[in-house]
Protein backbone atom coordinates (compact mmCIF):
# COMPACT_ATOMS: atom_id res chain seq x y z
CA UNK A 1 0.00 0.00 0.00
CA UNK A 2 1.13 3.54 -0.67
CA UNK A 3 1.24 6.11 2.12
CA UNK A 4 -1.85 7.77 0.65
CA UNK A 5 -3.74 4.45 0.71
CA UNK A 6 -2.82 3.95 4.36
CA UNK A 7 -4.19 7.43 5.15
CA UNK A 8 -7.38 6.76 3.17
CA UNK A 9 -7.98 3.60 5.18
CA UNK A 10 -7.23 5.37 8.47
CA UNK A 11 -9.73 8.07 7.49
CA UNK A 12 -12.48 5.49 7.11
CA UNK A 13 -11.65 3.97 10.49
CA UNK A 14 -11.60 7.40 12.13
CA UNK A 15 -15.04 8.12 10.72
CA UNK A 16 -16.21 4.79 12.15
CA UNK A 17 -14.73 5.83 15.53
CA UNK A 18 -12.53 2.73 15.68
CA UNK A 19 -9.85 4.49 17.75
CA UNK A 20 -11.43 4.97 21.16
CA UNK A 21 -8.29 5.48 23.24
CA UNK A 22 -4.79 6.89 23.05
CA UNK A 23 -3.38 3.36 22.96
CA UNK A 24 -5.57 2.57 19.94
CA UNK A 25 -4.28 5.70 18.18
CA UNK A 26 -0.70 4.65 18.82
CA UNK A 27 -1.10 1.09 17.64
CA UNK A 28 -3.59 1.59 14.84
CA UNK A 29 -2.34 4.88 13.38
CA UNK A 30 1.11 5.97 14.55
CA UNK A 31 2.84 2.57 14.39
CA UNK A 32 1.20 1.83 11.06
CA UNK A 33 2.30 5.10 9.45
CA UNK A 34 5.83 4.94 10.86
CA UNK A 35 6.14 1.49 9.35
CA UNK A 36 4.86 2.84 6.01
CA UNK A 37 7.46 5.63 6.26
CA UNK A 38 10.12 2.89 6.54
CA UNK A 39 10.94 3.30 10.21
CA UNK A 40 12.12 0.04 11.87
CA UNK A 41 9.33 0.05 14.44
CA UNK A 42 10.66 -3.20 15.93
CA UNK A 43 13.90 -1.48 17.01
CA UNK A 44 13.05 0.32 20.24
CA UNK A 45 16.33 2.26 20.19
CA UNK A 46 15.34 3.83 16.87
CA UNK A 47 11.59 4.15 17.40
CA UNK A 48 11.96 4.76 21.12
CA UNK A 49 8.64 4.49 23.03
CA UNK A 50 8.08 6.47 26.24
CA UNK A 51 11.39 8.28 25.90
CA UNK A 52 12.38 9.68 29.30
CA UNK A 53 12.96 13.44 29.56
CA UNK A 54 13.76 14.70 33.05
CA UNK A 55 10.82 13.37 35.10
CA UNK A 56 8.46 12.92 32.16
CA UNK A 57 8.10 10.87 29.01
CA UNK A 58 7.43 11.71 25.38
CA UNK A 59 5.38 9.07 23.55
CA UNK A 60 7.82 8.53 20.68
CA UNK A 61 11.39 9.60 20.09
CA UNK A 62 12.52 8.86 16.54
CA UNK A 63 16.26 8.43 16.77
CA UNK A 64 19.38 8.52 14.64
CA UNK A 65 21.94 7.41 15.65
CA UNK A 66 20.28 4.94 17.99
CA UNK A 67 18.95 6.50 21.20
CA UNK A 68 19.63 10.01 19.83
CA UNK A 69 16.27 11.75 19.26
CA UNK A 70 15.68 13.71 16.07
CA UNK A 71 11.86 13.84 16.22
CA UNK A 72 9.43 13.83 19.13
CA UNK A 73 5.84 12.65 18.67
CA UNK A 74 3.27 13.26 21.40
CA UNK A 75 0.02 11.32 20.99
CA UNK A 76 -3.38 12.25 22.35
CA UNK A 77 -6.78 10.61 22.26
CA UNK A 78 -8.86 11.56 19.22
CA UNK A 79 -10.35 15.02 19.77
CA UNK A 80 -7.90 15.87 22.56
CA UNK A 81 -5.08 17.43 20.55
CA UNK A 82 -5.15 20.86 22.20
CA UNK A 83 -3.61 19.52 25.38
CA UNK A 84 0.11 18.86 25.69
CA UNK A 85 1.75 21.50 23.49
CA UNK A 86 3.65 23.25 26.27
CA UNK A 87 4.89 19.96 27.70
CA UNK A 88 6.07 18.82 24.26
CA UNK A 89 8.06 22.03 23.72
CA UNK A 90 9.60 21.70 27.15
CA UNK A 91 10.79 18.21 26.25
CA UNK A 92 12.21 19.49 22.95
CA UNK A 93 14.08 22.32 24.63
CA UNK A 94 15.79 19.96 27.05
CA UNK A 95 16.90 17.53 24.35
CA UNK A 96 17.25 19.79 21.29
CA UNK A 97 15.22 17.87 18.70
CA UNK A 98 14.56 19.50 15.32
CA UNK A 99 10.96 18.40 14.63
CA UNK A 100 7.98 18.19 16.96
CA UNK A 101 4.70 16.49 16.16
CA UNK A 102 1.51 16.63 18.20
CA UNK A 103 -1.28 14.36 16.97
CA UNK A 104 -4.53 12.76 18.00
CA UNK A 105 -4.46 10.51 14.95
CA UNK A 106 -6.90 12.73 13.06
CA UNK A 107 -5.00 16.02 13.22
CA UNK A 108 -1.23 16.25 12.85
CA UNK A 109 0.58 19.41 13.90
CA UNK A 110 4.19 19.81 12.78
CA UNK A 111 6.36 22.31 14.64
CA UNK A 112 9.78 23.87 14.09
CA UNK A 113 10.88 24.20 17.74
CA UNK A 114 13.89 26.39 16.93
CA UNK A 115 11.62 29.12 15.54
CA UNK A 116 10.54 32.27 17.36
CA UNK A 117 7.33 33.38 19.00
CA UNK A 118 4.54 31.37 20.53
CA UNK A 119 3.93 27.66 19.98
CA UNK A 120 1.29 28.61 17.41
CA UNK A 121 3.82 30.77 15.55
CA UNK A 122 6.17 27.81 15.28
CA UNK A 123 3.58 25.44 13.85
CA UNK A 124 4.53 24.88 10.21
CA UNK A 125 1.45 22.95 9.10
CA UNK A 126 -1.57 21.07 10.41
CA UNK A 127 -2.99 18.22 8.35
CA UNK A 128 -6.38 16.68 9.00
CA UNK A 129 -7.07 13.11 7.91
CA UNK A 130 -10.85 13.63 8.00
CA UNK A 131 -11.39 16.87 6.09
CA UNK A 132 -8.03 17.21 4.36
CA UNK A 133 -6.76 15.85 1.08
CA UNK A 134 -5.04 12.51 1.70
CA UNK A 135 -2.50 13.09 -1.06
CA UNK A 136 -1.56 16.42 0.54
CA UNK A 137 -1.35 14.78 3.98
CA UNK A 138 0.91 12.05 2.60
CA UNK A 139 3.18 14.71 1.09
CA UNK A 140 3.77 16.39 4.45
CA UNK A 141 4.26 13.13 6.35
CA UNK A 142 6.78 12.00 3.78
CA UNK A 143 8.54 15.39 3.81
CA UNK A 144 9.00 15.57 7.58
CA UNK A 145 8.80 11.96 8.76
CA UNK A 146 10.38 9.72 6.14
CA UNK A 147 13.05 7.60 7.83
CA UNK A 148 15.78 8.27 5.26
CA UNK A 149 14.99 12.00 5.22
CA UNK A 150 15.23 12.24 9.00
CA UNK A 151 18.49 10.27 9.05
CA UNK A 152 20.08 12.44 6.36
CA UNK A 153 18.94 15.70 7.95
CA UNK A 154 16.81 16.61 4.92
CA UNK A 155 13.61 16.56 7.00
CA UNK A 156 15.06 19.08 9.46
CA UNK A 157 16.17 21.34 6.59
CA UNK A 158 12.74 21.04 4.95
CA UNK A 159 10.76 22.06 8.03
CA UNK A 160 13.17 24.94 8.75
CA UNK A 161 12.79 26.20 5.17
CA UNK A 162 8.99 25.90 5.30
CA UNK A 163 8.96 27.78 8.60
CA UNK A 164 11.00 30.65 7.11
CA UNK A 165 8.60 30.87 4.18
CA UNK A 166 5.62 31.04 6.55
CA UNK A 167 7.25 33.81 8.56
CA UNK A 168 7.89 35.78 5.36
CA UNK A 169 4.27 35.41 4.23
CA UNK A 170 3.03 36.42 7.67
CA UNK A 171 5.18 39.56 7.64
CA UNK A 172 3.86 40.51 4.20
CA UNK A 173 0.23 40.05 5.29
CA UNK A 174 0.78 42.17 8.39
CA UNK A 175 2.24 45.06 6.37
CA UNK A 176 -0.19 45.11 3.44
CA UNK A 177 -2.75 47.41 5.15
CA UNK A 178 0.08 49.85 5.89
CA UNK A 179 1.24 49.70 2.26
CA UNK A 180 -2.28 50.40 0.99
CA UNK A 181 -2.68 53.30 3.39
CA UNK A 182 0.58 54.87 2.21
CA UNK A 183 -0.39 54.46 -1.44
CA UNK A 184 -3.58 56.43 -0.79
CA UNK A 185 -1.79 59.14 1.15
CA UNK A 186 1.02 59.52 -1.39
CA UNK A 187 -1.37 59.64 -4.37
CA UNK A 188 0.86 57.03 -5.97
CA UNK A 189 1.42 57.43 -9.72
CA UNK A 190 1.13 53.71 -10.49
CA UNK A 191 -2.18 53.54 -8.63
CA UNK A 192 -3.52 56.49 -10.62
CA UNK A 193 -2.44 54.97 -13.96
CA UNK A 194 -3.92 51.58 -13.06
CA UNK A 195 -7.27 53.17 -12.19
CA UNK A 196 -7.28 55.24 -15.38
CA UNK A 197 -6.69 52.14 -17.51
CA UNK A 198 -9.27 50.06 -15.69
CA UNK A 199 -11.87 52.86 -15.93
CA UNK A 200 -11.22 53.11 -19.67
CA UNK A 201 -11.84 49.37 -20.03
CA UNK A 202 -15.07 49.60 -18.04
CA UNK A 203 -16.68 52.82 -19.31
CA UNK A 204 -14.73 53.60 -22.49
CA UNK A 205 -13.40 56.92 -21.19
CA UNK A 206 -10.34 57.96 -19.21
CA UNK A 207 -11.14 59.82 -15.98
CA UNK A 208 -9.12 62.86 -15.04
CA UNK A 209 -6.46 62.65 -12.35
CA UNK A 210 -8.55 64.97 -10.20
CA UNK A 211 -11.56 62.64 -10.44
CA UNK A 212 -9.48 59.68 -9.28
CA UNK A 213 -7.89 61.64 -6.44
CA UNK A 214 -11.26 62.85 -5.25
CA UNK A 215 -12.53 59.27 -5.31
CA UNK A 216 -9.52 57.95 -3.39
CA UNK A 217 -10.07 60.56 -0.70
CA UNK A 218 -13.53 59.11 -0.10
CA UNK A 219 -12.04 55.72 0.69
CA UNK A 220 -11.30 54.90 4.26
CA UNK A 221 -7.92 53.30 4.63
CA UNK A 222 -8.11 49.62 5.62
CA UNK A 223 -7.45 49.32 9.33
CA UNK A 224 -3.88 48.46 10.13
CA UNK A 225 -3.85 45.14 11.92
CA UNK A 226 -3.46 45.71 15.61
CA UNK A 227 -0.18 44.46 16.94
CA UNK A 228 -0.31 41.46 19.21
CA UNK A 229 2.42 41.48 21.82
CA UNK A 230 3.69 38.00 22.58
CA UNK A 231 5.52 37.40 25.83
CA UNK A 232 8.32 34.90 25.17
CA UNK A 233 8.42 31.68 27.18
CA UNK A 234 10.95 31.70 29.99
CA UNK A 235 12.81 28.63 28.71
CA UNK A 236 15.29 28.54 31.57
CA UNK A 237 12.68 28.39 34.31
CA UNK A 238 13.33 24.67 34.86
CA UNK A 239 16.94 25.48 35.77
CA UNK A 240 15.73 27.50 38.76
CA UNK A 241 13.42 24.91 40.26
CA UNK A 242 15.75 24.21 43.18
CA UNK A 243 16.55 27.87 43.88
CA UNK A 244 14.87 29.82 46.71
CA UNK A 245 11.41 31.11 45.76
CA UNK A 246 11.12 34.75 44.76
CA UNK A 247 8.49 37.35 45.61
CA UNK A 248 7.32 40.01 43.18
CA UNK A 249 7.84 43.61 44.30
CA UNK A 250 6.62 46.57 42.24
CA UNK A 251 7.20 50.25 42.93
CA UNK A 252 4.57 52.44 41.27
CA UNK A 253 5.22 55.90 39.84
CA UNK A 254 3.69 57.56 42.92
CA UNK A 255 6.09 55.66 45.18
CA UNK A 256 3.56 53.05 46.31
CA UNK A 257 5.12 49.62 46.74
CA UNK A 258 2.99 46.57 45.97
CA UNK A 259 4.39 43.36 47.43
CA UNK A 260 1.75 40.84 48.43
CA UNK A 261 2.40 37.36 49.79
CA UNK A 262 1.13 35.69 46.64
CA UNK A 263 2.94 36.68 43.44
CA UNK A 264 -0.18 36.45 41.30
CA UNK A 265 -2.02 38.76 43.70
CA UNK A 266 0.77 41.31 43.27
CA UNK A 267 0.70 40.83 39.50
CA UNK A 268 -3.07 41.34 39.27
CA UNK A 269 -3.06 44.26 41.71
CA UNK A 270 -0.48 46.11 39.62
CA UNK A 271 -2.47 45.53 36.43
CA UNK A 272 -5.58 46.77 38.23
CA UNK A 273 -3.75 49.91 39.36
CA UNK A 274 -2.56 50.60 35.81
CA UNK A 275 -6.02 49.92 34.44
CA UNK A 276 -7.17 46.50 33.25
CA UNK A 277 -8.84 47.90 30.15
CA UNK A 278 -5.68 49.81 29.18
CA UNK A 279 -3.61 46.66 29.50
CA UNK A 280 -6.20 44.61 27.62
CA UNK A 281 -5.93 47.04 24.68
CA UNK A 282 -2.27 46.03 24.28
CA UNK A 283 -3.36 42.55 23.13
CA UNK A 284 -0.62 40.82 25.08
CA UNK A 285 -0.60 37.05 24.71
CA UNK A 286 1.10 34.25 26.60
CA UNK A 287 1.57 31.10 24.47
CA UNK A 288 -1.12 32.42 22.10
CA UNK A 289 -3.57 32.93 25.00
CA UNK A 290 -4.77 36.51 25.70
CA UNK A 291 -3.34 37.80 28.97
CA UNK A 292 -6.68 39.47 29.72
CA UNK A 293 -10.06 38.38 28.43
CA UNK A 294 -13.72 38.68 29.36
CA UNK A 295 -14.38 34.93 29.05
CA UNK A 296 -13.18 32.10 31.22
CA UNK A 297 -10.99 29.38 29.74
CA UNK A 298 -11.51 26.13 31.66
CA UNK A 299 -8.16 24.75 30.51
CA UNK A 300 -6.07 27.74 31.64
CA UNK A 301 -5.18 29.10 35.06
CA UNK A 302 -6.89 32.47 35.36
CA UNK A 303 -7.49 35.01 38.11
CA UNK A 304 -10.85 36.79 38.07
CA UNK A 305 -10.84 40.50 38.73
CA UNK A 306 -14.24 42.11 38.18
CA UNK A 307 -15.50 41.11 34.75
CA UNK A 308 -12.02 40.17 33.52
CA UNK A 309 -9.99 36.97 33.58
CA UNK A 310 -6.21 37.37 33.84
CA UNK A 311 -3.82 34.52 32.99
CA UNK A 312 -2.19 33.49 36.24
CA UNK A 313 -0.15 30.39 35.36
CA UNK A 314 3.09 32.35 34.94
CA UNK A 315 6.44 31.89 36.58
CA UNK A 316 7.74 34.74 38.73
CA UNK A 317 10.21 35.64 35.99
CA UNK A 318 7.46 35.78 33.39
CA UNK A 319 5.33 37.98 35.65
CA UNK A 320 8.30 40.35 35.91
CA UNK A 321 8.80 40.29 32.12
CA UNK A 322 5.14 40.90 31.44
CA UNK A 323 4.88 43.88 33.80
CA UNK A 324 8.03 45.41 32.33
CA UNK A 325 6.57 44.96 28.86
CA UNK A 326 3.31 46.64 29.91
CA UNK A 327 5.25 49.54 31.43
CA UNK A 328 7.32 49.93 28.25
CA UNK A 329 4.29 49.86 25.93
CA UNK A 330 2.25 52.29 28.04
CA UNK A 331 5.30 54.41 28.92
CA UNK A 332 4.66 54.03 32.64
CA UNK A 333 7.41 54.42 35.23
CA UNK A 334 7.46 51.12 37.14
CA UNK A 335 10.21 49.38 39.03
CA UNK A 336 9.69 45.61 38.95
CA UNK A 337 11.97 43.22 40.80
CA UNK A 338 12.10 39.74 42.24
CA UNK A 339 13.19 39.54 45.87
CA UNK A 340 13.83 36.58 48.13
CA UNK A 341 10.92 35.45 50.26
CA UNK A 342 11.61 35.93 53.93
Amino acid sequence: MTLKEHIDDIQKRLEQKDFSSEAAVRQGIIDRLLNALEWPTFDIKVVFPEYGVDKGNVDYALCHPISTPRVFIEVKRVGNIDKGTEQLFDYAYRIGVTILILTDGEKWRFYHPAGEGSYEDRMVVEVNFIVGNSEESAKYLDRYLNYESVKSGMAAKAIAEDYRNIVSLRQIEERLPEVWSELLQEENEYLLVAMMEKAKDKVGQVPTEEQILNFLKTLSSPPVKKKTIKVPVDRKSHERKNKPPKRLRVKMKNGEIIELEDGIETFVEVIDKIGIERVKELNITRNSIPLISTSKDDEREQHKRGEYYIVSGLSSKNKERTLNLIAEELKIDLTVELVDKE
